[in-house]
């Protein structure tokens, strides 16, 4: 129905505001013409009763400058300008009264089917709404991005000239976005308007932080070269990965730089993450670990001085054997590779420097390591975490895993130390250490003997093999200990004359020899073989043994007689001129025994009795003595006969196995004859009646 005459005097009144609005518009979009629509048929009725008695003031006047206000601001920026020219088409603003229950703004604007429309409320109330509205948020707009983006993008565009431009500055080459990856996280990650309005301002964020990492990681040059080296097209690619473990990470790939993101949060990580640890780089090593080679590199040479001013060669490390060990490193030791093995071969020299100090230690040790090498290696079923070998003239330090890396300043490298002969090189060491007290035994020795001792060396190593480990490395300690135990024997057997006599014939070689018999009787045992004194043991215990063993038992000694027999004989020596002296006071004359009769009655006696042959025959002698006294001193006759029948004054000594007594005498070519079938009763020849025989 036509409008009443209020209301279209209203409008005629105030169509000047309208056509100056129509004047604005036509300015701010480059000479197009735009046309503000009001349908007074559907809007006249569905306004609030006081806007229809007023309608020019309240859409001519009050709300067409609100209107143009709205566009001429948003044509402001270019690309609004030429979306909103874009999006509509039908170059017209149309009001439609927004009859929706569920509307709660007072104007809203929307572009529908390539035409502007201002919907609102039926009362018009804050019409200047219309004027402050962000036609920017509902303008549509070509690809991927909103507006709102698109305009949040040209705003921060600076921002990444700037980022790009320090990129620049450290690597050498341009840089930018990989657009198509913005376009696909923006799609995917960027979800509320808030986000999309942001979406400039929240990347320009993230580059200048990805600026700063790089800058501040690649002042390194070798993370520089790799960084360039990987980072040929010179892009940022952009990933959204939900279900990554940290907000942001880094990889590379396709000569990018591959930023991915779990969500928008957290943008400062990426001027901290480590990078380095992800950098592809040629070789067995990452970077870090490469990084950390570096950084350790002067302890790793001061070490090897410290090894150096010892051994007088240069040393260094088999880099191929640290590759090879590097893939069992666990993750969190690879990149501290460097810092551990500087520790690791600190620990090295100090034990080098610590043990290399005996000459005999250090001439052995460089012997073994012509090539001044250090090998490493990796044995997870190693009985130990670290231990040392010696092959192929190189130090191979093998470990079970990086634990107790201190180990290696006190592992004792001696006990695996190749030396030449028998002996390892802790035997070496020990004999040498002791060698003052093999001295010091050999000089008392030859304080008694005159002559200068030694041990056959020969001997020693062969019997080496055969001791217990625990002995080897002692074998100075206890050899020593046992040369001094066979020097206090010596020194006291050979008080006696006639012993020193017979131990300087039955050993001229002036040697100790050393045995062992596992089967032998006794701990210990002397001999005398080759005129070398022969000790054999049986295992090493009871080593004091030594010093009483009672050699002259087994000392050679010239004639039939043992040396222990002469000795006893010599002891009793005066026993036996006593009883003779008694024979010789009733008798006139001097007697004896003849000597060679005991040596033919000697190999006859039990072998307890030889040793005390002295004993024995000192106490036959005087019984025979006192039989001779009892019967010849008082009895004139008897004496005559007596000493008619023993012209000789000799007692010789017979064994005969078959007679029918102990004892029995008789008198033969002026001798007196005493024969025994046994060492027993031997007071029988104090009773022997003789008389009967003269």
């Amino acid at each position: 129905m036509p409008l009443n005459l209020v209301a279209r005097k209203s409008l005629r009144d105030n169509e000047e505001h309208l056509n100056k609005a129509h004047e604005e518009i036509k300015n701010a979009l480059n000479g197009e013409e735009w046309v503000i629509e009001f349908d007074w048929d559907a809007i006249f009725d569905k306004v609030d009763e006081h806007i229809k008695k007023q309608l020019g003031e309240t859409f001519y006047k009050n709300l067409c400058p609100n209107i143009s206000k709205c566009i001429v601001n948003a044509a402001k920026d270019e690309i609004t300008k030429e979306s909103i020219i874009n999006a509509n088409s039908a170059k017209k603003i149309v009001l439609i009264v927004n009859e929706d229950p569920k509307n709660s703004a007072y104007w809203k604007y929307e572009f529908n089917n390539g035409q502007l429309n201002l919907l609102f409320k039926k009362g018009c109330q804050n019409i200047s709404d219309a004027a402050n509205f962000q036609l920017f948020k509902v303008i549509p707009s070509e690809g991927v991005y909103t507006l709102p983006t698109r305009l949040s993008l040209k705003k921060n565009q600076e921002r990444y000239d700037v980022a790009f431009e320090r990129i620049k500055v450290v690597t050498g080459r341009d840089w930018c976005f990989d657009e198509s990856s913005m376009e696909t996280i923006y799609s995917t990650a960027i979800e509320t308007d808030n986000q999309r309005e942001q979406f400039g301002d929240t990347f320009a964020s993230v580059l200048e932080n990805i600026a700063q990492n790089i800058e501040k990681r690649c002042k390194d040059e070798m993370t520089l070269e790799s960084f360039n080296d990987v980072t040929g097209n010179g892009r940022v690619t952009f990933r959204h990965v939900p279900k990554q473990s940290t907000y942001w990470a880094w990889s590379f790939g396709n000569g990018e730089v591959i930023v991915s993101f779990k969500s928008i949060c957290n943008i400062s990580d990426n001027s901290n993450i480590d990078f380095v640890k992800v950098l592809p780089v040629p070789g067995v090593f990452s970077l870090a670990a490469r990084l950390n080679l570096k950084e350790n590199q002067e302890k790793f040479e001061t070490a090897f001085e410290r090894i150096k001013e010892v051994t007088n060669m240069d040393w260094s490390y088999e880099q191929e054997s640290l590759e090879q060990i590097y893939p069992t490193l666990e993750e969190r030791n690879k990149e501290r590779v460097g810092e551990i093995f500087a520790d690791v071969l600190k620990y090295i020299a100090d034990n080098i420097s610590k043990k290399c100090k005996n000459d005999i230690i250090l001439e052995a040790f460089v012997e073994a390591t012509s090539n001044a090498k250090i090998v490493f290696r990796q044995n997870p079923k190693a009985s130990g975490y670290w231990n040392w070998t010696f092959e192929g003239g190189n130090l191979v330090v093998t470990f079970k895993s990086i634990s107790n890396i201190s180990d290696n300043s006190n592992f004792d490298f001696i006990k695996v130390l190749p030396v030449p002969g028998v002996f390892s090189l802790a035997a070496k060491i020990n004999l040498k250490e002791n060698q003052e007290k093999f001295d010091t035994a050999f000089e008392r020795i030859k304080e008694t003997t005159k002559i200068d001792w030694s041990y056959d060396e020969q001997s020693l190593e062969t019997v080496y093999p055969t001791l217990e480990e625990r002995n080897k490395e002692r074998i100075g300690d206890l050899f020593s200990e046992i040369i001094k135990y066979i020097a206090d024997n010596i020194v006291k057997r050979c008080k006696e004359d006639m012993v020193l006599e017979s131990f300087l014939e039955a050993t001229s070689n002036a040697k100790i020899v050393f045995r062992q018999n596992a089967k032998a009787n006794g701990y210990w045992n002397w001999s005398f073989e080759n005129n070398d004194l022969v000790v054999t043991f049986k295992s090493i215990c009871n080593v004091s043994d030594n010093a009483n063993f009672d050699f002259i038992k087994i000392l050679p000694s010239p004639g039939v007689l043992t040396l222990a027999s002469r000795i006893n004989l010599k002891e009793n020596q005066e026993k036996i001129n006593e009883s003779f002296e008694k024979i010789r006071e009733v008798l006139g004359n001097d007697w004896t025994y003849e000597e060679s009769s005991l040596e033919q009655v000697y190999p006859k006696l039990e072998e307890n009795n030889k040793p005390r042959v002295g004993d024995l025959f000192a106490e036959i002698i005087r019984y025979i003595s006192q039989n001779i006294v009892k019967r010849c001193k008082d009895d004139d006759m008897v004496k005559e006969g007596f000493v008619e029948a023993t012209q000789n004054c000799k007692i010789i000594f017979q064994h005969v196995e078959k007679q029918s007594t102990y004892w029995v005498w008789k008198f033969d070519n002026g001798n007196l004859i005493v024969s025994f079938k046994s060492i027993c009763n031997v007071g029988d020849n104090g009773n022997f009646n003789f008389e009967t025989l003269l």
